[in-house]
């Protein structure tokens, strides 16, 4: 199991990010608060101790799709080669 790469301090960004947040001597919890640029917009009652931004999460946990898509895609190329999307 990989663990979490804390940061402490504050973010230069602002946006969504997991927390760990400290709630007394000897209570914390983890939660997701947005930080706004000046100050943490959270649910919960504490203070942020470490955070780490939503996107190194993601990558740092395992994680799958609820259910099973029932999607059939027909998928027929256009002549040429060329899909009818484009990647940007």
């Amino acid at each position: 199991m990989q663990e979490i790469e804390w940061k402490d301090g504050n973010p230069s960004l602002e946006g969504l990010y997991f927390v760990a947040v400290k709630m007394g001597p000897a209570a914390g919890c983890y939660d997701f608060a947005n930080w706004n640029g000046v100050f943490w917009e959270k649910s919960i009652k504490g203070n942020v101790i470490a955070f780490c931004d939503t996107g190194s999460f993601i990558q740092q946990i395992l994680i799958k799709w609820p259910f099973a898509d029932n999607v059939n895609i027909d998928f027929k190329p256009t002549p040429g080669g060329e899909s009818e999307f484009e990647e940007v």
